[in-house]
């Protein structure tokens, strides 16, 4: 998915003006095989005006803390299992994901439930394409285009049973547990 950003903010002197328009290239980890997620704005302090179009660079870490916010996409492609291809050098994929998603690794808790994650962040989620399913436990949700979720730090884990790629915004809100 082709991602363009538009910032706006302040020229400095009370001016509005695009501080940036151009594109956002997908991250992706050998851990989360074929997933693809855009960190479009991230931010660990919301203040405005904003005059400086670096503000929403990529942060030290992917999950913020409160009160930090981080905007973008995530795409779930179809037949998701989390399992690591064969022969993969774990070590090696454990520490690309730690570099170009930091400390969502640490995330993923549930040894024996693939996928699966919990976070200290208030998740806004909206569903822009395909069809998905947010699983824990017991717990099934299904989920297709123009469907909204909020999700309050619990575990879960995001897989698609269909054909296309499931593609979903999100905003993610520091959060105290």
């Amino acid at each position: 998915m082709k991602v363009r950003r538009v910032v706006m903010g302040d020229d400095g002197n009370g001016t509005t003006t695009v501080l940036e328009d151009g594109t956002v290239e997908p991250t992706t980890a050998t851990l989360l095989p074929g997933v693809e997620i855009h960190r479009v704005w991230e931010l660990d302090s919301v203040s405005v005006p904003v005059t400086d179009p670096s503000a929403g660079a990529p942060k030290s870490t992917f999950f913020p803390a409160e009160p930090g916010v981080r905007f973008g996409f995530l795409t779930v492609p179809p037949g998701i299992t989390y399992v690591p291809e064969p022969g993969a050098d774990l070590a090696a994929a454990a520490a690309e994901m730690e570099e170009r998603l930091p400390g969502a690794a640490a995330t993923f808790a549930f040894p024996d439930k693939p996928g699966a994650h919990v976070t200290q962040t208030v998740d806004y989620i909206v569903v822009l394409s395909g069809e998905g399913v947010l699983r824990f436990d017991d717990v099934e949700v299904r989920l297709s285009q123009g469907d909204c979720l909020i999700q309050n730090g619990n575990p879960h884990a995001w897989f698609n049973e269909g054909t296309e790629p499931f593609v979903l915004a999100f905003a993610l809100c520091g959060a105290t547990r």
